[in-house]
């Protein structure tokens, strides 16, 4: 599906709501572009001399007429207004801009935010019942709140990359901005629910995420363990997929490729491979106390499975082993994935005035009201000044002496 009218349509769940965009980089944007996807209009303030740096972000070399591809990904739906906050006369436009909309969302160091104006208190005086979102790196407090808040970083601080490879090899990164995402999830959560009390009652808040309590909370269930037994398994001589799932979770190589075991019985996958060797490892495991004898059981056993797989082919062992209940699956690159027919109906397509056509994954979240959603593509950098001035009361002789300052463009 191709669209290009950048008004939400009336039917979209969050129609009425107006947003200020005031975040950068993956986690802000994407929860913003979350909001404009289920229908509010999103308006995003960038300063021409310094926009989001998703826009010179280049990823995998690739650029369309001149335009980075993170950038065009991460902020459909939305409106641009250029203001430069440092240049006078800038901050009374944000003022006059922010009585007109319901939530104002900023992944700002906390430090920072407050050393500019563009804190919660700040917002409030401006309007009682604002909704206003903050989204920091590691939280509001503390010894790492000017730290940067990146993906790699806070994923290594929180100790998720010691759950995944060898002992004798390095930890083991998400190669994708996964804590970034769950963070945007986390402040869409929390946009929603401030908006539900506010209908409610009345009144605003302040809506605090973070991107370190966001990869606590991926870990719920490992960090919930260790907390509550003291159990942490350490990384040992097979490559596992996570040192808090047993043997066989993880992923084979294949005679033709790879296929990913989930949590299943060895006993059933010794029946299907028709191996006794895996069959009285199943049966030898230890019991529950013994965790130094478990975690030495787990080293023989990964081995044991990789050299049945490796003789099979990918389809047939994924058919032999699911007709038997075994939880599996191939492992795909981007090609193969992009031509099974499962992915159908799952990315869109916008035409950007000066990139293009650009494909990207679709809303992920689907209403009765809204069933095919409306995607407009990333917006040039103050694309839309004039109209949103003019539409909080400034005439064209004010635009025009805000640009000749600098103000806005």
């Amino acid at each position: 599906m191709t669209h290009h009218d950048r008004t939400p349509a009336a039917t979209a769940p969050l129609a009425g709501l107006r947003v200020l965009d005031l975040t950068i980089a993956m986690a802000g944007p994407l929860c913003t572009q979350r909001l404009g996807d289920m229908g509010a209009e999103i308006i995003k303030v960038e300063s021409p001399n310094r926009p989001d740096i998703t826009r010179s972000a280049v990823m995998a070399d690739v650029l369309l007429d001149g335009e980075a591809t993170p950038y065009l990904t991460l902020n459909r739906n939305k409106r641009s207004i250029g203001i430069d906050l440092k240049v006078q006369g800038a901050r009374a436009v944000l003022d006059r801009l922010v009585p007109s909309v319901d939530i104002v969302i900023q992944n700002m160091r906390p430090l920072v935010a407050r050393r500019l104006g563009l804190d919660y208190a700040s917002f409030k005086r401006l309007k009682d019942n604002i909704i206003y979102v903050s989204i920091s790196g590691y939280g509001e407090d503390g010894p790492m709140v000017e730290r940067p808040g990146q993906d790699l970083l806070v994923q290594s601080f929180s100790g998720l990359t010691w759950l995944a490879g060898t002992e004798d090899g390095p930890p083991h990164p998400a190669p994708v901005y996964m804590i970034d995402v769950m963070t945007s999830h986390l402040a869409t959560e929390g946009v929603l629910a401030a908006v539900v009390q506010r209908d409610r009652t009345g009144i605003g808040c302040e809506v605090k995420v973070s991107l370190l309590g966001a990869a606590l909370e991926v870990q719920i269930q490992e960090l919930s363990t260790w907390l509550t037994t003291g159990r942490f398994v350490k990384r040992g001589k097979a490559p596992y997929a996570s040192t808090f799932q047993e043997p066989p979770y993880g992923i084979y190589k294949t005679g033709d490729g790879h296929i990913a075991i989930a949590q299943s019985s060895l006993g059933v996958i010794a029946e299907v491979l028709g191996s006794n060797a895996l069959a009285d490892l199943a049966a030898s495991r230890p019991v529950r106390e013994e965790h130094a004898a478990i975690d030495e059981w787990r080293d023989r056993v990964y081995p044991v499975i990789a050299d049945l797989l490796a003789g099979w082919e990918t389809e047939a062992a994924v058919e032999a082993l699911h007709a038997r209940g075994v939880w599996c699956g191939p492992v795909n690159d981007y090609p193969s994935l992009l031509a099974h027919p499962q992915l159908q109906g799952c990315f869109a397509t916008m035409e950007h005035p000066t990139a293009g056509p650009v494909t990207t994954v679709a809303p992920q979240i689907r209403f009765s009201t809204q069933p095919e959603p409306q995607l407009a593509p990333a917006p040039a950098l103050g694309a839309d000044t004039d109209d949103v001035l003019s539409a909080i009361g400034y005439a064209p002789q004010e635009i025009a002496a805000l640009r000749a300052a600098g103000a806005v463009a």
